[in-house]
């Protein structure tokens, strides 16, 4: 189970009772905006993504999205984690993050994108994770490039341009 802490946000892992939470995500046309097709989803989808990052806490352990709660207030601010994607016909893990847009602008996607970071570094030892960004959404693209990851190529995925930010480390 990835315990993990920032000096702002706890992580934890979702569970089925989480779905009003993720609901209120999924059906904000700012947050969909640059998430898969840019569509608003419903409540049927919010509980399949719950269900999707259940499976992959069973079969990955450590990784796919986490609630970020705001460690002083308790707030449900957005989530984030390492998930694993098909991109491009590969498998890859992406370091994927949404705010809330009450949170917006105050600094806690970097945390978060900093914190898994070294997560992924330091105790997953993993040689290369990527940041599916969708043309457009300049505050990824930001976090991404101030986290230390570097544009690889730009692909199309459900119609929409997408930025493929990646770091590949040097595991001995």
């Amino acid at each position: 189970m990835l315990n993990l802490q920032t000096e702002r946000l706890r992580f934890e892992q979702y569970t089925l009772e989480d779905v009003e939470i993720v609901t209120v995500l999924v059906t904000d046309a700012r947050v969909m905006q640059f998430i898969g097709d840019g569509h608003v989803k419903d409540q049927a989808y919010a509980k399949h993504l719950i269900e999707r990052m259940l499976e992959q806490y069973r079969n990955f352990g450590d990784y796919g999205l986490h609630k970020l709660i705001h460690k002083e207030t308790g707030d449900f601010i957005g989530h984030a984690g390492m998930v694993a994607q098909i991109i491009d016909n590969a498998f890859e893990m992406e370091l994927g993050y949404w705010i809330a847009p009450a949170y917006w602008q105050q600094g806690y996607g970097f945390e978060a994108a900093r914190a898994l970071k070294q997560y992924a570094d330091e105790e997953m030892y993993l040689e290369r994770y990527v940041s599916a960004i969708q043309v457009g959404n300049t505050g990824s693209k930001q976090i991404a490039l101030k986290n230390g990851m570097k544009l690889e190529k730009v692909i199309t995925m459900e119609g929409k341009q997408v930025e493929i930010y990646v770091i590949e480390n040097e595991i001995e």
